[in-house]
């Protein structure tokens, strides 16, 4: 009996003694933990909001952008609106970026992290051009959930949170803004969808229902209909296309397809789509230059049928003035 009380007794200091080391900490902060409290930023002078021209140089090119006003544009193409949340991204993580977890202060293993030429190097300026900012992105670590961070003017290494890569090099990818539309689907009272096979026309009734009027009249699936203006009003691109004179080679100079919608502020929305080529098909706004590419399966969330648009079962709507 006693062996059996003494068994539990043992039991029960081994709990205390655990939730004393969990909660208590008798052995002090660890090494890591005294590392982050006492941390200081990689740029302590830095602040974000004075930069206003950042310079990204990379193996496959360099990309400049500039702040204009409020918004961000690419120097280096035409000063075309850049990915603003993008750009707001790479500035907070360079305001973040702390000296908690130096690996290397040697010179010689910096391309071993890729904080040399051959990863990436980004300059940030003010109005001025004096820098306010200046680092080499390397590879991301073993674990992959971070990667190697150097400032230009020291030799120390250090890994920050992230796959950083992405976020200072956007590649063929651009720092180009991939809006194609945005624009409150609630305002759109009046939709157009025509294709080779069909012409589907939608319009709001004087109750705001919708209602088909083309290829026939009919009510219509509200479902479908929402998630149509949904995927249009929100569009961004998959790719650029280059630019060029004659857009027939595009297929956009008589495009086959078109969807339209008519807001209530007496603009449109229109977009013409061209042809197909490796997956990607060639499409265009009707008041912009600007040659956009959109995988097949995008287009077709926009050219709807009007089978899969229209009321299953449904009686036919009267149509109205």
């Amino acid at each position: 009996m006693k062996t059996k009380q003494l068994l539990i007794l043992g039991a029960v200091f081994v709990v205390l003694a655990i939730v004393v080391i969990v909660f208590e900490n008798p052995f002090g902060k660890s090494e890591y933990e005294k590392k982050v409290e006492t941390a200081t930023p990689l740029f302590p002078n830095f602040d974000k909001e004075q930069v206003t021209k950042i310079e990204i140089i990379a193996t496959d090119g360099t990309a400049t952008l500039s702040k204009q006003d409020d918004n961000w544009v690419v120097a280096s193409m035409e000063n075309y609106p850049a990915d603003n949340e993008g750009v707001s991204e790479l500035l907070t993580k360079v305001a973040e970026f702390k000296n908690t977890q130096r690996v290397s202060n040697n010179p010689e293993k910096q391309a071993e992290f890729e904080v040399d030429s051959s990863g990436v190097e980004a300059k940030l300026m003010d109005g001025n051009d004096k820098l306010l900012a200046h680092l080499f992105v390397g590879k991301t670590t073993p674990g992959f959930l971070s990667s190697y961070v150097r400032p230009a003017d020291a030799n120390d290494v250090y890994v920050a949170q992230g796959y950083l890569q992405s976020v200072f090099n956007k590649g063929t990818r651009t720092w180009k803004d991939r809006t194609i539309f945005d624009f409150n689907k609630g305002t759109v009272t009046e939709l157009n969808i025509s294709s080779p096979e069909e012409t589907v026309e939608l319009r709001l009734d004087a109750n705001g229902t919708w209602q088909m009027l083309k290829p026939e009249a009919s009510a219509v699936n509200t479902s479908e209909v929402d998630t149509l203006l949904t995927t249009f009003s929100e569009l961004d691109t998959d790719d650029f296309a280059e630019a060029k004179d004659n857009l027939a080679e595009y297929g956009l100079e008589t495009p086959e397809s078109v969807i339209s919608a008519a807001l209530n502020d007496g603009t449109t929305a229109t977009l013409y789509i061209g042809k197909e080529e490796e997956g990607k098909l060639y499409v265009k706004r009707d008041d912009n230059d600007t040659l956009f590419r959109l995988f097949k399966s995008n287009v077709d969330r926009l050219i709807k049928k009007s089978d899969t648009l229209k009321a299953e079962n449904s009686a036919p709507a009267v149509e109205t003035e």
